[in-house]
This record gives C-alpha cells, sequence and structure tokens, in this order.
C-alpha cells in the first residue's frame, strides 16, 4: 500500500504589527521563557496560523493584524497570510508554486470553491469525514465536518492542559471530536463505513417520507374514483367518444338548418363577398404603398434636380473668381501676370475649358425633370386606381352587411324555435369536456404514485446494496492491531520517562477501548492523583499517538506542540532526571521521525544538552508581543 505523507512542519511564523518573527528547525524547537511573557499566546496563535482564530486572546494580540509564515506539507511548501481576526469568512492568501489562492477561512461565502480550513486538510492528506452528534442516536442525528481544528487538537497541547487532560477529554463538546479523530486514525470509524452510513441514513429518510406518502395516497382514495386506473382509463375513452359524437351532432345540425331554410347559397355568397373584400383590401394597401414609394422618388428626383442647379450656377459663378492677393499668405499677387489668362494665378497650371462640364449638368438636369413628369403621371394613374378600389370596396362592404343581415334574419326564427334543444346540447358537451378534464387530473395524480412506487422500489434497492456493503466491511481486526501497538509504543515511552510506580511493581499499561484514553497501573488517566504524572503520561501518549500513525500510515498531522513540559516537577533528584528523560526522548522521536514529526516545545527552562534547539528565548524585558 502506497504511503501518504501527513507531515505539517512550521518553517517561519511572522507576527505582523508584533515585531516578532520566529524560525523552527524541521525535528525539535524549543521556545524557553519566563512566565507571562506569552508563551502560551504563541501556541494559540500557531493555532490560529493553522486552522480558526481562538476566542479570548490577550488583549496585547490587538497589535497583531496578521500572522505570516512558510509550512511545508505533502504536497508542498507554501507562503500563508492569515488575518488576525475570528470572523469566519475572512480572506487567507496562500501562494505555491504555480499556484496563488485566496480562501475564506473557516466558512465558505460562495467566493471559492473550499475553504482554508478544507484546503488544510487536503494538503495534509487527511480524510473528509462527516460525524453523527450524537453517538447513541447516530440515524437521527445531525451530520458534522470533522475540521482541521478538531485534528490540531491532537498536534497542539497547551500548558493548561498537559497536567490535567488528555487532547481536552473533559471538555464535553471537545471529547465527542477527539474520539471521533482517534476512530478515524486508528481504523476504528472506517471513513468509507462512515460516508456509506451518511448516504444509507439519507436514503432511509427519503424511503420513510416515500413510503409515508404512498401510504397516504391509499388511505386517503380508498373507495373514491382514484382507486381503480382501469376504470379511470376506460371512463375517458367513453367521454372522448360521446365529444366525438356531439361534435358530430353540431356539424349535422347545422347543415340541417341551412337545408332546412334554404340559405345554402346565401351561407355561400357571405364567405365569398368576405373572401373578395380581403382581397380588395389587400390590393388596397398594396397600392397605398406604391403610392408612397412613388411620392419618395419624386422627392430623391426633385433634391438631385436642386443640386445640378447649385452647381451649374456655381460654375457661373464662383469659378471666373480672379485673385488679386494671395489666398494663403495675404500678400499681393504680381500685376505683370494679370494679362496671362490660359494659366491659374494661384497654381499656375494652364487652365482648361470648363464649358464641356456645364453642357454635361445641364443635360443630366432635363434628363432628371423628365423623370420627375413621368414619375407624377404614373402617381396621377395609381390615385385613379385607388379611387376605384375605394368605392368597389364601400359596394362590397355594403352587400356584405347586407348578405349578413339576410342571413341572420332567416336563422333567428330557427334558433330561438330550437334553443332549448341546441342549449341543451352544448351544457352535454361542456359537461364531458369538464368531465375529461377531470378524469386526465384523477390519472396524472395516480401517474404521480407510480412514480412514486418506482422511487420507493429504487430507493429499497439502494438501501439493500449499502447495507450490504456495510455488512461485508469489517476493519476490526486491523483497529485491534493499530490499538495494541499503540499500547506498546506508550509503554515503551513512559519507561524511558523512569515514571515513579503506580499499583504495584509494573505499569501495566493499556488503551481504554471504552474512551480510548490511557490507563496506567489501572488507572485512568482522571484517577492519577499527581500532576507531574499526569504530565509525563501526556508526552508519553502524545509522542505515542503520532510516531504510531507514522509508522503505520495513519492519519495524523505530523506536528506536536508541547507546552509545559516540566510543569509540576522538581528540580531536585528523580524530578530534574525525569525532566531531563522528557527532553531526552522528544530530541531522540524528532530526530528518528525529521521530515515527518516536527515537535516543539514551549518551557520555562531547556536544558543545556539541547541548548543548540532553542529558536526564540523571552522575557519580560522582550516579550512576544513588542508593543514599542
Amino acid at each position: 500500500m502506497a504511503k501518504h505523507n501527513h507531515s505539517l512542519q512550521i518553517d517561519y511564523m511572522r507576527l505582523v504589527g508584533a515585531n516578532r518573527e520566529v524560525h523552527f528547525n524541521p525535528d525539535l524547537s524549543i521556545v524557553q521563557g519566563e512566565i507571562a511573557t506569552g508563551k502560551s499566546t504563541l501556541l494559540r496563535l500557531m493555532r490560529a496560523f493553522l486552522g480558526a482564530v481562538p476566542k479570548s486572546l490577550p488583549p496585547e494580540v490587538s497589535y497583531v493584524s496578521a500572522i505570516t509564515g512558510r509550512l511545508e506539507t505533502g504536497t508542498g511548501e507554501w507562503l500563508i497570510s492569515r488575518p488576525r481576526v475570528t470572523t469566519q469568512n475572512a480572506k487567507v492568501d496562500i501562494a505555491g508554486t504555480d499556484v496563488a489562492l485566496r480562501l475564506p477561512a473557516v466558512k465558505n461565502d460562495g467566493t471559492a470553491d473550499k475553504t482554508y480550513s478544507q484546503w488544510m486538510l487536503e494538503q495534509v492528506g487527511l480524510p473528509v469525514v462527516e460525524v453523527p452528534t450524537s453517538r447513541t442516536r447516530p440515524e437521527s442525528s445531525e451530520y458534522v465536518p470533522v475540521s482541521i481544528n478538531d485534528w490540531l487538537g491532537y498536534s497542539l497541547i497547551p500548558g493548561a492542559e498537559i497536567d490535567n487532560m488528555v487532547f481536552g477529554h473533559r471538555d464535553p463538546f471537545r471529547n465527542n471530536k477527539r474520539r471521533y479523530v482517534f476512530e478515524i486514525a486508528f481504523g476504528l470509524y472506517d471513513t468509507e463505513m462512515a460516508r456509506l452510513q451518511a448516504e444509507l441514513k439519507s436514503v432511509e429518510s427519503r424511503l420513510n417520507f416515500v413510503t409515508q406518502q404512498s401510504n397516504a395516497f391509499d388511505k386517503l382514495m380508498r373507495g373514491t374514483a382514484l382507486a381503480s386506473r382501469d376504470d379511470l382509463e376506460s371512463r375517458l375513452q367513453e367521454l372522448v367518444d360521446e365529444a366525438s359524437q356531439y361534435e358530430s351532432e353540431d356539424y349535422s345540425s347545422a347543415e340541417s338548418l341551412h337545408r332546412r331554410l334554404g340559405t345554402d347559397s346565401l351561407r355561400d355568397a357571405v364567405i365569398r363577398l368576405e373572401q373578395d373584400y380581403v382581397e380588395l383590401n389587400d390590393e388596397k394597401d398594396a397600392v397605398s404603398r406604391q403610392l408612397g414609394d412613388l411620392e419618395q422618388l419624386r422627392m430623391q428626383l426633385h433634391s438631385q434636380v436642386v443640386k445640378l442647379s447649385r452647381a451649374i450656377v456655381a460654375e457661373d459663378n464662383l469659378l471666373d473668381f480672379d485673385f488679386i492677393v494671395c489666398p494663403r499668405c495675404g500678400q499681393d499677387l504680381p500685376g505683370e501676370r494679370e494679362a496671362d489668362h490660359d494659366h491659374c494665378r494661384l497654381c499656375t497650371q494652364q487652365l482648361v475649358d470648363q464649358s464641356d462640364r456645364r453642357a454635361a449638368l445641364i443635360k443630366e438636369q432635363g434628363r432628371i425633370q423628365a423623370q420627375i413628369a413621368e414619375t407624377k403621371d404614373v402617381q396621377g394613374f395609381r390615385k385613379e386606381e385607388l379611387a376605384d378600389i375605394e368605392a368597389l370596396l364601400a359596394r362590397q362592404a355594403a352587400e356584405l352587411e347586407a348578405a349578413r343581415a339576410e342571413l341572420e334574419y332567416r336563422t333567428r326564427s330557427f334558433v330561438s324555435t330550437h334553443g332549448d334543444e341546441l342549449s341543451e346540447l352544448g351544457a352535454r358537451r361542456a359537461r364531458n369536456l369538464e368531465e375529461q378534464a377531470r378524469v386526465k387530473d384523477y390519472l396524472t395524480i395516480l401517474a404521480r404514485r407510480s412514480e412514486i412506487m418506482e422511487d420507493a422500489q429504487s430507493l429499497q434497492q439502494l438501501k439493500d446494496s449499502l447495507t450490504a456493503d456495510l455488512a461485508s466491511r469489517d476493519n476490526s481486526s486491523a483497529a485491534e492491531d493499530n490499538m495494541a501497538a499503540l499500547a506498546e509504543r506508550f509503554g515503551e515511552y513512559l519507561v524511558q520517562l523512569e515514571p515513579p510506580q503506580i499499583g504495584g511493581a509494573g505499569l501495566g499499561v493499556e488503551i481504554d477501548k471504552r474512551n480510548f484514553l490511557p490507563l496506567v497501573g489501572g488507572r485512568s488517566f482522571d484517577e492519577i492523583s499527581s500532576q507531574g504524572m499526569q504530565v509525563l503520561v501526556n508526552i508519553a501518549y502524545s509522542l505515542a499517538v503520532h510516531t504510531v500513525c507514522i509508522d503505520r500510515d495513519l492519519p495524523m498531522p505530523g506536528l506536536l506542540v508541547l507546552d509545559g513540559v516540566s510543569s509540576n516537577t522538581g528540580r531536585e533528584g528523580w524530578d530534574a532526571r525525569r525532566e531531563d528523560n522528557a527532553f531526552r526522548l522528544l530530541a531522540e522521536v524528532a530526530s528518528r521521525y525529521r521530515g515527518k514529526l516536527q515537535i516543539i516545545v514551549i518551557d520555562n527552562d531547556a536544558p543545556g544538552f539541547l541548548e543548540d534547539k532553542v529558536v526564540l528565548r523571552l522575557s519580560g524585558s522582550d516579550r512576544l508581543i513588542r508593543t514599542e
């Protein structure tokens, strides 16, 4: 099976506005400082840099406007600029090789296809999983995603928790997600199984809804016309046949009416007159359009005549003008050239005879005027034709009106005599059409019910398939092996720390399968009364979780930040030795897993043998947030 790179390494972090930049080693880095100098604040700002900005940060953090830095993940190197605000859709800028992104931090506002939190999951190779909020009733519970912040709960161990909690297990909300992260990482909660379970839940919900719809429909329509589709289809065919018969009777009645009254020829005459009237109207419109076109042509020809007249006059009155001053510089022209009438006094070129051009213009003017006269004649013809058509239209309109009046007069008495019969026929036809529409609506409803039943059948088949897939997945063996390896590694690390014996000679290290918390000497973490011992257990257990995940290619961010390693330990005898053991173990693991696990320790002191691993020293005169 191919290995997955879940490494997450912080090369450096810059606190914009606080004049602070911290560079970290790829294996082990130590941040040393006195109390109240900002060590714990640094860890919380790391969480903000990698995920969501924590609330209730100390007041001096307000000087920090943004957190920038460089990350190395399994996919490459990234420059990150994250604004120090709790707004969920604040934009995070990301730059990599040939990649530039601007993503909303935690909540997608529609400006991108993913959030910074989701992007971080992808880069570290962590699964995208949704889990039920209620473990006891997952079938009716809301599903929520396991975010990068939930995974960072295993990577960032604050000093306020290292001596009293294991990955935040005493916080009810965080404990629920802590357990899910453990189950996902160690194979107890198969991500594919989770997807199948979520899909099965959705299918069951839809199937229940469809079944309820079908049952309600059957109960409501039992004993009604909707109970039988065959009866409805038969009734619709009967109604269609009746409607055809009514139409035939209507036509026969109309024909009988005309035969009885002798109005066949009169009706044909009315139809013929109406057609002739329409044709004459079309002809009238055509002649009117022609008259409009002829008038437009006449106006265009008249405009052309005016232009030609201007050209002829211009040649007579303008072209013969003789310059006595230069039109360019305004000086008098030499008098000795006045007698030279063969050349232009302006351009000095030889003059040409313009008489031929003027004659051509006059000829063209005469031709156009003849066209105008012809156009006027055609207009006269068309006007006469239009007057004839209008007179004929008036006569045909009178004939049509008289024929219609005669036809109406002859049929009025028949209609009044047979009115009840005709009304009954019309009413029966209307009732037929109304019932046809109602039966068609019923059939549409039944068709929808058939679709619902088909949907129910498909959903049931899908449910059976998902149930079979879930039944076939059994990762219990691999998960048991992972848990056993974790317990063994935890015991190895704890022995190196030389903790005090609890409950007898042996440590008796186990992993509680009910809550995935460490058991030492038969005691749970909460039952260990010594806070110093709880710190040692936390160090050994955190290292074991991360290294086992790396060795077995299990998902877990390759970053571990421990705050307060020396908490609740003394400086004399075995306590001092145990503190040194803790730093030696951390250095050893960081060296062995270099490039896969970056370890950062935040503490008041650092042992002399790890002086070269100290990347930042804080003091009362040089706090993390420099405000001056």
